[in-house]
């Protein structure tokens, strides 16, 4: 049985590894170092239960599925599309981004979290009803475990209707990979409730499977919603020039050039939508790589990973916002 547990599979950090070993960057200390993909983004125990008497390990389940997504995975960062995926394919990329999502520190520190705040709130509570056979935090750990694979049905369905795409690095700058990979994003502001789950309307997951390639997924309102936006700004940019060339005034040499910069704006705009609906692959601009390592280092519990020791944007990016330092905690109203 494996004493070292990952929070991410070791043959996606091969993937940014060079020589064996992967640059990281620690949030916390600020320090930069090399490990061995086996020795990095885990630690002991972090998948194995102890008893009194039993080590009950789950490390056989992760270890499964890794052998089902790995040749997948392997084959479109090979291919650099995911034209050929299989609805086989598919639904096993969902399990294992799934079980992912799952398995991130940052998950089981939620998690843990809210053991703790209903054992605060209500003290009597048998949360524990064994507490001479386990310990309260390897109770919390075995339930989430179990959770990640009894529920895994219920945990995929929101995936099933996602739009799914690659994104293809086309700059320099490098990506990142946290010890919490699988990230997400959301433009719509739901209020206290939040906007971040995978289930939500409007959400966006992105999940790094290499340095040149990011697998996105993202709810189908988000292409409504561009699209409609497209129209209005075509209608919007339309309606005005119209106006100007029917006036008395008529329209001026700097009106044009303006009119033909927001027609080109649109033109593009439209052209990377249907790379990303149709095509189902788009390139990944400076843009696109500092947004995607901005989710990377914000959402993290404390490691960030590159293929090269450059973490020149970590280091300016915590500078500028604190408050990352400590990742994206559940907060327990």
């Amino acid at each position: 049985m494996p004493r070292f547990n990952h929070y991410v599979p070791q043959f996606i950090l091969r993937r940014f590894a060079h020589a064996g070993k992967i640059c990281i960057f620690d949030k916390h200390t600020k320090q930069e170092f090399k490990l061995p993909t086996d020795r990095a983004m885990g630690e002991k125990d972090y998948n194995n239960v102890h008893f009194n008497d039993a080590v009950v390990s789950f490390e056989n389940k992760f270890t499964h599925l890794e052998n089902i997504a790995a040749p997948i995975i392997a084959k479109i960062i090979g291919a650099k599309n995911i034209d050929f995926l299989t609805p086989t394919d598919t639904a096993a990329l969902h399990c294992f981004l799934i079980v992912q999502y799952m398995r991130s520190k940052s998950r089981r520190l939620d998690q843990d979290a809210i053991m703790k705040e209903i054992r605060r709130r209500w003290p009597e509570a048998p949360v524990n009803p064994q507490p001479d056979l386990i310990s309260d935090f390897e109770l919390t750990k075995y339930s989430a475990l179990q959770m990640t694979f009894n529920k895994m049905e219920d945990l995929v369905k929101p995936l099933v209707f996602k739009h799914m795409f690659l994104m293809v690095r086309d700059c320099k700058e490098e990506v990142y990979i946290s010890d919490n990979p699988l990230v997400m994003h959301n433009q719509n502001d739901f209020g206290p409730y939040g906007n971040i789950g995978i289930a939500v309307p409007g959400i966006e997951i992105y999940y790094p499977l290499s340095p040149d390639l990011v697998l996105a997924l993202i709810c189908p309102t988000s292409l409504q919603t561009i699209e409609e936006a497209q129209r209005e700004a075509e209608k919007t940019v339309s309606s005005y020039f119209a106006s100007k060339v029917i006036s008395a005034v008529g329209i001026s040499q700097n009106e044009m050039a303006t009119w033909e910069r927001h027609r080109n704006e649109i033109r593009r705009s439209k052209d990377y939508y249907r790379l990303m609906k149709d095509k189902r692959l788009v390139p990944m601009d400076s843009k696109n790589l500092l947004f995607l390592n901005s989710l990377q280092l914000s959402s993290s519990h404390r490691f960030i990973a590159a293929i090269k020791s450059d973490f020149h944007f970590a280091r300016k990016a915590l500078a500028e916002r604190p408050h990352w330092k400590e990742g994206i905690r559940l907060k327990v109203a």
